[in-house]
């Protein structure tokens, strides 16, 4: 098979074939002589020539050389690294139109490699600046990540330092509220919670009056820290917590150096302060009355017995039944029994009764007087704590002066003893006389309530006994009349009594005071509320068998 490299080429082989095949014609249909038959066919060769000569001419002028421009063109395109390149257009047919198509292809490729290498320069810069931001956020990274583990550090430093304050503010002792100007509550801590029954949650963020009711009446006074800027203390403060009497310093001071205005509430518990202060005092004053008892007891001891013996004889003397009173009556002509009833009609006899039974509880007052200067060295011995209470229990059941309250009302004992067989070390007959003293204290107690407030309505009267810290505690609570705060601050001192003139020496509890603290180195305290009744405790060392 023929192969051609160009149109060209196919063209001529076209117009050769056509030359031939015309002169074959020729010679096919015209039956001429070999010399004419040349002639003709070179004529007609030469003619077909020149019209195909012509034909293809016009072909190649007008489209042979058009396409051979276009795919110089794309050559060239092909091999240059440049898109710059157009074809020029011939003539304005429809090859003209493919040459402006081709134009214009160009012309869109040429617009998208300008496109694509702004892009690219666009992403190469794009590229240049993510490398750079990358580098910049990986130190910057870098910096934040020391700078979180700077600020983590810093934040639990904070928080545990927080917690430790915390937990100072918790362990404190002291009740601790912050407030504001308008009395809201912002800080409060755990034991600000014991005392007032509110917790935490529930203070924080409400009036300091609703949520310590014990500060409620003291609001005018605290508005003064806001106004003077100055601390302020209010001492001895007593309020009733949880059915026992407690005493309270408040200290209010306001916040330096704090964006907003703020106080400070600080409620000390000063009530073992207390009791140890009244029980110091109340020692002094029954050591300093031992030293009294000591110089006074003889001074007193010797008119007494004098008062005393002289009545007991002068009652002798007048006595009828005495012989010797006869013989000495009747020499001097007086009749024992005339002179009897005589002195019996002035009552010159009870007059002398009672001034031997003044005399009498002169001496027993001095005796009493002489239990605060015993020597602190007593003979202590093991004591069963619960013979001494059965014991005295059954005495004041027994008691004459007790008795004649039993018309008045029903006296029942609330008997509860823990530790029976608690021993301590003691002096049996002196824990005897404390133990029988309270008793009876408290059965005139709730005598007392029956004739003024009348609102109970039987006498009780608990007595209790436990071990608490290595101690043996007696408790005597009685739902009498109780005492008021100035009672019980004198109720220890000695010669102080509410009886009546006659009833009392206002020795007992004091006596009673003094062998406990004392003798038997206890402690001895009181909690009363008038109209609710008086509890005393005593508190005892156990007995060391080593």
């Amino acid at each position: 098979m023929i192969q051609f490299r160009s149109l060209s080429h196919r063209l001529f082989f076209g117009y050769a074939i056509a030359a031939l095949a015309m002169i074959g014609l020729l010679v096919v249909f015209d039956q001429v002589t070999v010399v004419s038959l040349l002639l003709r066919l070179l004529v007609s060769l030469i003619l077909v020539s020149l019209v195909f000569l012509v034909l293809h001419l016009f072909f190649y002028r007008h489209f042979l050389r058009p396409l051979k421009h276009l795919m110089l063109i794309t050559k060239q395109l092909a091999h240059s690294s440049t898109s710059l390149i157009r074809a020029h257009k011939l003539q304005d047919d429809e090859l003209g139109d493919l040459v402006d198509a081709f134009n214009e292809m160009l012309d869109q490729i040429q617009l998208r490699e300008e496109m694509i290498v702004s892009e690219r320069d666009r992403v190469a810069i794009a590229l240049e600046q993510a490398d750079d931001y990358a580098r910049v956020t990986l130190v910057t990274n870098k910096k934040l990540e020391n700078e979180v583990q700077v600020r983590t550090r810093a934040e639990a430093k904070l928080t545990e330092f927080q917690q430790f304050l915390t937990s100072i503010i918790n362990s404190m002792p002291s009740a601790l509220i912050s407030i504001d100007p308008q009395f809201i509550v912002t800080q409060w801590n755990d034991e600000a919670s014991e005392l007032s029954g509110t917790d935490s949650a529930t203070a924080i963020g409400s009036q300091v009056q609703d949520a310590f009711p014990m500060i409620a009446q003291h609001i005018e006074w605290i508005e003064q820290v806001w106004r003077q800027q100055q601390p302020r203390t209010l001492h001895n403060i007593e309020q009733t917590v949880q059915h026992q009497i407690r005493h309270f310093d408040i200290i209010v001071y306001p916040l330096k150096d704090t964006n907003e205005p703020s106080a400070v509430i600080r409620i000390d518990d000063i009530t073992d302060k207390f009791l140890m202060e009244e029980a110091i005092i109340q020692s002094e004053k029954v050591m300093s009355l031992g030293g009294m008892a000591a110089g006074m007891a003889h001074e007193i001891n010797n008119p007494v017995s004098a008062i005393v013996q002289n009545i007991q004889n002068i009652k002798r003397r007048i006595a009828p039944e005495l012989a010797i009173n006869q013989v000495q009556a009747t020499k001097s002509g007086i009749s024992l029994d005339h002179l009897n009833h005589y002195l019996g009609e002035r009552k010159i006899l009870a007059f002398l009764n009672n001034i031997s039974e003044s005399g009498l509880r002169a001496s027993n007052l001095v005796t009493n007087m002489l239990q605060f200067s015993r020597e602190n060295s007593v003979n202590l011995q093991p004591c069963l704590i619960i013979d001494v209470l059965e014991k005295a229990i059954n005495i004041a059941i027994t008691d004459d002066q007790l008795s004649d309250f039993k018309d008045n009302f029903d006296l029942n004992f609330d008997q509860d003893f823990a530790a029976p067989q608690a021993r301590v070390p003691g002096v049996f007959t002196e824990l005897e006389q404390v133990l029988l003293n309270l008793i009876k204290n408290a059965v005139f107690a709730i005598n007392d309530r029956m004739l003024s407030l009348n609102d109970i309505d039987e006498g009780i009267i608990h007595i209790h006994q436990y071990i608490r810290d290595n101690q043996c505690i007696i408790s005597v609570g009685d739902n009498g009349i109780g005492m008021g705060a100035q009672t019980r601050k004198k109720i220890f001192e000695p010669f102080f009594t509410t009886k009546e003139v006659g009833t009392g020496t206002g020795l007992g509890l004091s006596v009673s005071y003094f062998i406990i603290c004392s003798h038997h180195r206890g402690q001895m305290q009181v909690e009363s509320e008038f109209g609710h009744g008086s509890r005393f405790e005593i508190s005892l060392p156990l007995y060391n068998e080593v």
